[in-house]
């Protein structure tokens, strides 16, 4: 018995077809960053006793984007339902709300996930890292030490899960920009293995010198240039971006402390809308889809509030000067980019704006900010109709992925 045999919530609406899903995710064992980790950089991973609680040390930093780094026990899906959809009327804190279990199998293992997936009718997945999309900040100040770090755990996870082996769950390496060397490097080791998508995480490029360059800088065209060839997703998925420095320019804690945010940065979105928003932007204005025209970009587990906003602003920008773009940006942010709203997110605003062929089903489990199960999602999407509804749960994602 898993921890979602009992007390799941009714379906209230269903479709008749298996549904794809653009963000889920496994929970990482704790070799997975030094099973395959050259013997010279073991120094820089280190598993810790903290008065009874297993946590990790990178550089000697505590990692603090996952407070229970060993994932067990963890969040149930859905438990933080209510207070996600804004409902927490009575003010209770997220340890109060959030329900607790022991990490479930399908978090761990292939065979048990694929067995979840029929029963849940689910056909595909992309699956995405958990504990991995929160080390990148931490290894900026040393690239050397980060590109190997990358490489290993995409050895472990080639080693777990694989990347593509019978078409339904999708797994991506992880693949940074902070040393453009290393990264073509590992892209070159990596493609021909057969992923569908490459993980990035929203946020600016680390750079250990110096004002860091945009992801969109030609210096980086070389990698860019390849993914696109090879017809991956780039899935840009929320995590630690570094942007908590910018609170303490409004005398707050710069800590990162994953869900645990003040409401000044709650406002701000410093974990969410803004990195995204400020990635995007500097990836459709520096001009990397009029250079890389095949590429494929998705945005997962960031929403889609920033989506508008980012139209008009283009939109404004592009009606200035003109001249300064390579091609309407408007368009190219349409063409170029899926986007997986959150279940409390306005999907109609969303597929008006930004067109019903680039919308995700992007569910987060087992994440407990997710709901209890995919299809527990359904509901949010009757607002876009039986044919755009087919399109969000199912279609985009087979198309992105090359496999309608």
């Amino acid at each position: 018995m898993t921890m979602l045999d009992s007390e799941l919530p009714p379906l209230t609406q269903d479709v008749d077809y298996g549904i794809c899903d653009a963000d889920q995710h496994y929970y990482e064992p704790q070799d997975c960053l030094t099973r395959h980790l050259d013997k010279k950089y073991k120094s820089v991973v280190k598993w810790i006793d903290v008065s009874g609680r297993t946590s990790l040390l990178i550089h000697s930093r505590q990692l603090t984007v996952v407070p229970n780094p060993t994932y067990d026990p963890v969040g149930v899906p859905g438990s933080l339902e209510t207070y996600f959809r804004a409902e927490n009327q009575a003010g209770r804190e997220l340890r109060d709300i959030i329900k607790m279990a022991p990490i479930p199998v399908e978090a761990r293992e292939r065979d048990k996930r694929i067995a979840w997936m029929d029963k849940n009718r689910v056909d595909t997945v992309w699956l995405i890292p958990s504990l991995g999309l929160g080390i990148e900040e931490m290894l900026q100040e040393d690239p050397e030490s980060g590109m190997a770090i990358f490489t290993a755990y995409n050895r472990w996870l080639e080693d777990d899960w694989g990347y593509n082996r019978d078409g339904r769950i999708l797994t991506g390496p992880l693949i940074s920009l902070m040393d453009p060397v290393a990264a073509e490097a590992e892209l070159d080791r990596t493609l021909p293995l057969g992923p569908r998508t490459i993980i990035m995480r929203a946020g600016p490029v680390g750079h250990p010198y110096g004002r860091p360059p945009s992801p969109a800088d030609p210096r980086f065209d070389r990698i860019w240039a390849k993914i696109a060839e090879a017809g991956v997703v780039v899935a840009i998925h929320a995590g630690d971006a570094g942007y908590m420095k910018y609170l303490g320019d409004w005398g707050e804690s710069t800590r990162y402390l994953g869900m645990k945010q003040s409401p000044l940065a709650e406002v701000l979105s410093v974990g969410i809308e803004r990195p995204i928003f400020d990635m995007m932007s500097a990836l459709i204005c520096h001009g990397l889809f009029d250079r890389h025209p095949k590429l494929k970009v998705a945005t997962l587990e960031l929403g889609s509030a920033w989506v508008p906003g980012l139209h008009r602003a283009l939109k404004r920008a592009y009606g200035k000067t003109p001249q300064l773009f390579g091609s309407d940006p408007v368009e190219a942010f349409r063409e170029h980019v899926w986007i997986a709203p959150f279940y409390e997110d306005k999907l109609s605003e969303l597929r008006d704006i930004h067109g019903a062929d680039r919308i995700l089903l992007g569910s987060d489990w087992p994440h407990p900010e997710g709901l209890a199960t995919p299809r527990h999602w359904i509901p949010d999407f009757d607002v876009l109709g039986p044919a755009d509804m087919r399109k969000a749960l199912r279609d985009n994602l087979l198309e992105a992925s090359g496999l309608n």
